[in-house]
């Protein structure tokens, strides 16, 4: 017999194979960035306790003036980790009667401070930490008493990384207090931005727990959040200001390294679903080269070959790759369905992203690592807040859809007075391929005498009858099988893998339940439930359906045996009354 093979049909294995392959690649890719996370913090924790700086200072804060710079000299010398240092001379040239502070700030620079070639301060990595060359970004203050007056203070700088041999550190003289209130003023936007980032990133990553047992809910939402608090952790231990508030730099040092790592991954997660083609292999070549780049430079900083800081280039060329790969997909997208509303919504996202990227690499190379501009933040968080809304207004919708479908589908799967399966619920279960009979056991049961309950007390009366004898059956059956209604007075159970005894027990306690309930309510009409039961056997059963008859026909006979002992009551409490 020749099979035949239609286009349509092949095409169509070709797309559950291409849909079965991307979910594969979805879940590793999901798999790889919980691992590079659940590593990055792992390593960051572990900096935290083997990473700190030592500092050497005699002088104790008093009091504050200003002063201004006056030589600088930039000298070579063979042993230090860029080959050179700087030295910054002040001269104290007025006497003051209050005290006064010199505070700079520096970057991946070790410092020290001598007034009359005296050292009285300096920070640099201790020497005792495993790995790794740089102190971080640090503030360094330094008293100025009022007997400095006349003497020389000189500064050296020396920077650990070549590309930060040419920056001078800012230097600010004066009031303490009011050189940091001037320094988190000038902060004080991507403070707000980075904050806001995070805080976005926390409430989308609320908003799926919340909804986490909706199958409505997009999960690519997390990813979202995730890369929300990425790069609002990124920009805030990347600003200046940040180091005024904390005390192990030297550890605090990596983490903006640590986050701009994990940012890439969730990024393409999330923003490849608003695509047609996402499940192209570009989108899971970016996050394997991002889990590559991670486990790379965390090599190369725990070997001491590299610090992060050092192979942060391939970090940006990773993003640079995602840009173009996004771009790609714009365009692709533009030719195969037109310039619609979220396309535009998405390349107006994209063009602010690229163009904080833009600047931000070009000042941070430019600056040798001082990030100063918000231009790259606004860019982010305008993106994430816009496709941030998107992705819950389209998740909320697609949960109202949900619901009404839900609606629907318990008025077709559930009958509507007891609120258990009906017979189309039945049917559809016994027949899908998942079903299979084989130590499955039927359990039906008829409720005696409703007709007469109807006629004789009333369809409400008949409703109550019905409903308590549902709650017989639900308690003792429904937490070991799937309860049906499958007509007026009919009801079945479907028990899996349950053995006979067991079912006999349940059978045993749902009439011990239905005589205590009948003593109790004398003046309701009393509960009869006949009950019958058989167990799927492939000698004497074609299918299941045979069983169900055979458990029916049990139940019929209890029916009868019920109501002739009833008759026999009846007419037995005639003769005594006559």
């Amino acid at each position: 017999m020749a099979v035949i093979v239609t286009e349509r049909g092949i095409f169509n294995r070709k797309k559950d194979l291409l849909c079965k392959w991307g979910v594969r690649m979805k879940k590793l890719a999901y798999a790889l960035y919980a691992a590079g996370m659940a590593g990055l913090l792992l390593f960051f924790f572990f900096l935290c306790f083997v990473t700190k700086n030592e500092t050497f200072e005699t002088r104790k804060e008093i009091g504050y003036t200003q002063i201004q710079a006056e030589e600088v000299h930039s000298i070579k010398q063979k042993g230090l980790p860029a080959g050179m240092k700087v030295e910054y001379s002040f001269l104290v040239s007025e006497r003051s009667e209050r005290e006064r502070c010199l505070i700079f700030y520096t970057a991946h620079q070790e410092t020290a401070v001598y007034i009359d070639n005296k050292l009285v301060y300096s920070k640099h990595l201790s020497r005792k930490v495993p790995f790794g060359k740089t102190p971080g970004s640090c503030w360094h203050t330094i008293p100025v008493y009022p007997d400095d007056y006349n003497k020389v203070i000189r500064v050296e700088i020396v920077p650990v990384y070549e590309n930060v041999a040419d920056v001078v550190p800012d230097f600010y003289l004066g009031s303490k207090i009011s050189i940091f209130e001037g320094i988190l003023r000038e902060n004080l936007l991507q403070l707000f931005l980075s904050v806001a980032a995070i805080i976005s990133g926390i409430i989308f990553l609320a908003f799926i727990f919340y909804n986490r047992k909706n199958t409505e809910v997009d999960k690519g939402l997390f990813m979202m959040g995730m890369f929300s608090v990425h790069v609002g952790i990124w920009k805030l231990t990347d600003m200046e200001a940040f180091s005024l508030f904390t005390q192990n730099q030297a550890a605090l040092a990596y983490l903006p390294f640590i986050s701009l790592l994990l940012v890439i991954i969730p990024f393409i997660l999330f923003v490849k679903e608003f695509f047609a083609g996402k499940e192209h292999i570009a989108w899971y070549l970016l996050c394997f080269f991002a889990c590559a780049v991670t486990v790379f430079s965390i090599f190369m900083q725990v070997t001491g070959r590299a610090d992060l800081r050092q192979t942060l280039w391939l970090t940006h060329l990773g993003m640079a790759a995602m840009v173009v790969v996004v771009v790609t997909m714009i365009i692709k997208e533009l030719r195969t369905r037109g310039w619609n509303k979220q396309l535009k919504i998405m390349a107006a996202c994209m063009g602010l992203c690229l163009a904080g990227l833009v600047s931000d690499l070009t000042l941070y190379y430019i600056s040798g690592g001082k990030s100063i501009m918000v231009l790259g933040m606004f860019g982010f968080l305008s993106y994430i807040i816009i496709l941030g809304i998107m992705s819950v207004r389209e998740t909320k919708r697609l949960m109202q859809i949900g619901m009404k479908a839900k609606r629907y589908e318990r008025m077709a799967y559930h009958d509507q007075l007891t609120g258990l399966y009906n017979r189309t619920a039945y049917a559809e279960h016994t027949g899908s391929e998942e079903f299979t009979p084989k130590n499955c056991i039927a359990v039906m049961f008829d409720l005696n005498n409703l007709k007469k309950c109807n006629d004789t007390w009333g369809h409400e009366e008949g409703d109550r009858y019905i409903m308590s004898g549902t709650e017989m059956i639900k308690q003792a059956f429904e937490d070991i099988g799937r309860c049906y209604r499958m007509g007026g007075d009919e009801f079945c159970v479907l028990l899996k893998d349950v053995p006979l005894r067991d079912c006999e027990k349940r059978v045993q306690q749902m009439k011990i339940q239905m005589d205590t309930y009948n003593q109790e309510h004398p003046d309701s009409f009393p509960v009869k439930i006949a009950c019958g039961y058989e167990i799927y056997n492939e000698e004497v059963d074609f299918d299941f359906g045979d069983t169900l008859r055979r458990a029916d026909k049990k139940m019929y006979r209890e029916k009868f045996m019920m109501k002739t002992r009833e008759k026999s009551v009846r007419e037995s409490l005639s003769g005594n009354a006559v």
